[in-house]
């Protein structure tokens, strides 16, 4: 009885030892770029604060760029739309965030097959059309 109390306690200890290593091989990490410069990528500050005039350039701009919309939440701001490409999929969430003094904060998040987008051309041509699409 001893032996197996001793065995499950050594096999429990293995067992633990096991859970808590913390190993993350750079092959698991979905992106290559630092997550402060994805962030400037996808960030563009303006100085409309209209949420209606806002929430209507995003949404023209993603349509003039293929995107279908599929969600709108005027609330928060946040607006999702998605694009076939050669059978993969193309997903971004736009949230629009009002600064404390004039303007707003535009971020959009973009995905390819579930992957970080880190092209810039992605972000800034989007930036272009609706910086053109508020003026």
């Amino acid at each position: 009885m001893n032996k197996f109390n001793l065995c499950g306690s050594f096999l429990s200890i293995m067992m633990l030892l096991g859970c808590s290593t913390s190993y993350s091989p750079e092959d698991l990490q979905l992106t290559k770029a630092p997550p402060s410069q994805l962030r400037v990528m996808q960030s563009k500050q303006f100085s409309q604060t209209d949420q209606t005039i806002l929430l209507q350039s995003v949404m023209k701009t993603l349509a003039g760029l293929d995107f279908q919309v599929i969600r709108v939440d005027t609330q928060l701001g946040l607006i999702e739309a998605m694009q076939l490409q050669n059978d993969h999929i193309m997903q971004v969430n736009v949230i629009i965030e009002h600064l404390p003094t004039n303007g707003s904060i535009i971020r959009m998040n973009a995905r390819y097959n579930q992957y970080p987008v880190e092209d810039p051309n992605i972000y800034q041509r989007f930036f272009e059309t609706l910086s053109k699409n508020l003026s």
